[in-house]
């Protein structure tokens, strides 16, 4: 395990994500989502779904890597353009009660229809960067 800070985080192999990603696969049937994987890691002492994205680049990577059937018919990571992101977490940060941070953002997502969930926002741009951008660069 490393240090960080006081904490201690577990350090995943590539081996270990691997098998973690075909036993969830196995459990949750295939394709295998990140948001189904989320909920299966959570459970357990296994990598998030933002560290695979982070080591593999992208979920499909991940996925590839260990085996495991991806759903390949949509993208949702293109469906917005970078602007549409920008212009979709501004409406977010204009809302009442927004208290600008990324858990209230997709716990905000989740009750819109026409907008990128968290996890898809975080593919593309890291919170801070998009928010100071919707915020017009302030």
């Amino acid at each position: 395990m490393a240090t960080v800070g006081c904490m201690r985080v577990p350090e995943f192999s590539d081996e270990q994500i691997a098998a973690d990603l075909a036993a969830a696969a196995a459990e949750l049937g295939e394709p295998l989502t990140a948001a189904a994987y989320d909920g299966w890691q959570r459970q357990r002492l296994a990598a998030s779904p933002a560290l695979l994205i982070r080591r593999f680049g992208s979920w499909n990577a991940a996925c590839a890597q260990a085996g495991v059937a991806t759903n390949k018919t949509r993208s949702t990571s293109r469906r917005w353009s970078d602007d549409d992101v920008v212009a979709i977490v501004a409406r977010y940060l204009a809302e009442p009660g927004s208290t600008g941070s990324f858990a209230d953002y997709a716990a905000w997502a989740k009750g819109h229809d026409g907008v990128p969930s968290g996890a898809t926002l975080r593919q593309r741009f890291a919170w801070a960067d998009v928010k100071k951008r919707a915020s017009g660069g302030r």
